[in-house]
């Protein structure tokens, strides 16, 4: 009986510590719960204004955007930014202001790129203002555009030629180059071209074609160094750009085509087979590439056609805008078939540039068109965006 009285009292005594150990530990899981249920409000704060901040730099960044994009315009709206960038760069431009928007302001600062055709744009977001802020986001990137190209011909021929080699235009029939004013041309505000053929070499005629150059100016322009034409031709990397922006448009081909209905106006890029740039020491396959245009086209094309390797246009193909050959272009007329804008082939990789001729039925005429080469008939976009791979959120304010 004594036995079974101490096992009792034993056990009753365990009681007690348990109990003080449930409590303590329900009284700690309390205190935290109520510690994060108190933060919890705070955090989900900041990181709402972080985002907010984000959102907020993201909008000096838009708005640089619009101001560059409309300053390609004319006339320009008021706020727009001038292409070149003025200097010194107008508020707000320059950093100096600080603009309201919803729960925030910003400010943004544009600059100069490395590139004539590049901006840099710094823009910082405040919550709820520079004065007091709660979160504070700094984005830097950098803006672009194509080159818009202003070709001083109507047929422009060189300037890539390989050492040693020479660049030779012909023109043959009864063709037609026109720069003139009096016979259809026009011109760019403020450029006027200088002549109506172009040529690193040499330029040779036969037959009855009509060259008529620009007032002031003169039908052929030979043996133009290869600085002249670095003005009005792409690099390598404004090629970049171009094929970007035709794989993001549909327009982007590779290997030579064979076109008897136009594609889609715009920009189109046909790029090698290898999809690596053009040279006079690329693989056989990659300088093999022409793009052949005939058949009749109705209604025309309108836009940029920029080809890693030749163009051949004949029939009834009506272009307006840009013809842009990284090799040769020939064009041969036998119908109605006309290039409004202008013809440009660099001669990347071989002797003769550009053939321009006809036959009995037809002629092959090729009118200078300043407006329509920089906007491509309408079909080209003027507008400035991000630079791929520059856009980064950064320490600051």
């Amino acid at each position: 009986m004594n036995s079974l009285v101490r096992r009792h009292g034993s056990e009753a005594g365990i009681a007690l510590p348990i109990t003080l150990i449930l409590m303590a530990l329900i009284t700690s899981l309390t205190v935290a719960f109520l510690a994060f249920t108190s933060a919890e409000p705070v955090i989900a704060s900041n990181q709402m204004a972080n985002a907010q901040a984000r959102a907020i730099a993201e909008s000096g960044v838009e708005r640089a955007l619009w101001a560059l994009s409309k300053g390609e315009t004319l006339p320009s709206p008021v706020g727009a930014l001038a292409d070149p960038l003025p200097a010194p760069v107008p508020a707000p431009y320059d950093g100096s202001q600080f603009i309201s928007v919803g729960v925030g302001e910003f400010k943004v600062t544009v600059a100069n790129g490395a590139a004539t055709n590049e901006r840099n744009i710094t823009a910082v977001g405040y919550v709820p203002n520079h004065t007091n802020p709660i979160a504070i986001k700094k984005i830097q990137t950098t803006v672009t555009h194509i080159k818009i190209p202003t070709p001083p011909c109507a047929v422009c021929a060189g300037g890539e030629a390989p050492a040693g080699a020479t660049t030779n235009i012909q023109v043959g029939g009864s063709a037609s180059i026109v720069a003139s004013l009096a016979q259809g041309a026009q011109y760019c505000a403020g450029s006027t071209p200088t002549a109506a053929a172009y040529s690193a070499g040499s330029i040779n005629t036969n037959g009855t074609p009509n060259i008529a150059g620009p007032t002031g100016g003169s039908a052929l322009a030979t043996n133009q160094p290869a600085s002249n034409f670095t003005s009005f031709l792409f690099n390598d990397n404004d090629i970049s750009t171009i094929k970007a922006l035709a794989k993001a448009n549909g327009t982007y081909y590779q290997g030579s085509q064979t076109w008897t209905n136009p594609p889609p106006n715009g920009i189109i890029f046909v790029d090698t087979p290898s999809g690596n740039a053009l040279t006079s020491t690329s693989p056989t396959a990659d300088q093999s590439v022409v793009v052949d245009i005939h058949g009749n086209w109705a209604g025309g094309w309108s836009g940029w056609l920029v080809v890693a390797g030749s163009v051949w246009i004949s029939g009834n193909a009506q272009l307006s805008g840009l013809v842009y050959a990284q090799n040769d272009v020939t064009l041969h007329g036998n119908g109605n078939g006309n290039v409004t804008g202008a013809v440009v082939s660099t001669n990347r990789i071989d002797t003769q540039s550009t053939n321009i001729d006809t036959d009995d039925t037809g002629n092959a005429p090729v009118t200078y068109n300043c407006p329509a080469v920089q906007n491509g008939g309408g079909a080209v976009p003027i507008n400035w965006f991000v630079k791929p791979g520059s856009f980064r959120e950064v320490a600051g304010s």
